[in-house]
């Protein structure tokens, strides 16, 4: 009898432990998926978006018009992405990746993603060849270098641009003052509600030890540029974004 006592309370004991350690893991898993992981290498720690207009001459001009624009609205993204200095392993970028694009048109326009110019001055250009198909990745290398696609190992900014190539026109001959921002597209029936849409896309940061993915999600155009020419959102704060490690 008394042995049969001890081998229940044997397996009640070992039935409690197995209890409170499956307790434990559970806890610790639901943690991970709400805060992600806690100590990367390089974490993603400021996101600028500068939002503004531009007119883009039209390659045709048959009435030989003083203004004959497509209306463009962009959206300019910058990801800055900081050396943790409480890590302490010795761990450098590999590339950092934007993937999984994924947004609802605006009302008036489509949207398309540009990654930087590397042939002409200016930063971005809309030729297709600077299209964004699915994945854009920055190499690391010894120092960052947008326009070709590079970035520190040890911490850098990329960037690319969220553009609405069809707003609409500007066709006129009229002594028309005309800023290159966001004012121009006051010379159209659009307004902001018209332009408001969302993105979404992963930011994948592969270091020599792991490879850690999070996802960005942001609305624009960001204020009102009709009215201003320019905005710019600086988010410094990026703890509402959760990274987790890839299985590589």
């Amino acid at each position: 009898m008394n042995s049969n006592k001890s081998e229940i309370l044997k397996r009640a004991i070992l039935l409690l432990i197995l209890i409170i350690a499956f307790g434990i893991v559970l806890s610790i898993m639901i943690k991970y998926t709400q805060e992600g992981e806690t100590n990367m290498p390089f974490n993603l720690s400021e996101i600028i978006v500068v939002s503004s207009a531009e007119g883009i001459d039209k390659a045709e001009n048959p009435d030989n018009n003083k203004w004959n624009l497509d209306i463009m609205q962009y959206n300019d993204i910058y990801l800055q992405i900081s050396k943790n200095d409480n890590y302490d392993k010795n761990a450098y970028i590999e590339s950092i990746s934007l993937e999984n694009f994924s947004f609802n048109d605006p009302r008036i326009g489509n949207t398309r993603l540009y990654m930087p110019n590397s042939t002409e001055e200016k930063l971005f250009s809309y030729d297709d060849s600077f299209l964004i198909n699915r994945v854009l990745t920055y190499k690391g290398a010894d120092s960052s270098n947008s326009k070709t696609l590079e970035i520190s190992r040890q911490g850098g900014k990329i960037l690319f641009r969220v553009a609405n190539t069809d707003v609409g026109e500007l066709v006129s001959n009229e002594n028309l003052e005309i800023k290159q921002d966001g004012t121009i597209i006051s010379n159209t029936n659009v307004t902001m509600d018209d332009l408001k849409y969302n993105i979404s896309f992963d930011l994948v940061i592969k270091t020599n030890i792991t490879t850690y993915r999070g996802t960005v999600n942001l609305e624009l155009p960001v204020g009102d540029i009709i009215t201003n020419g320019t905005a710019q959102l600086d988010q410094k704060d990026c703890s509402n974004i959760i990274f987790k490690r890839e299985n590589t």
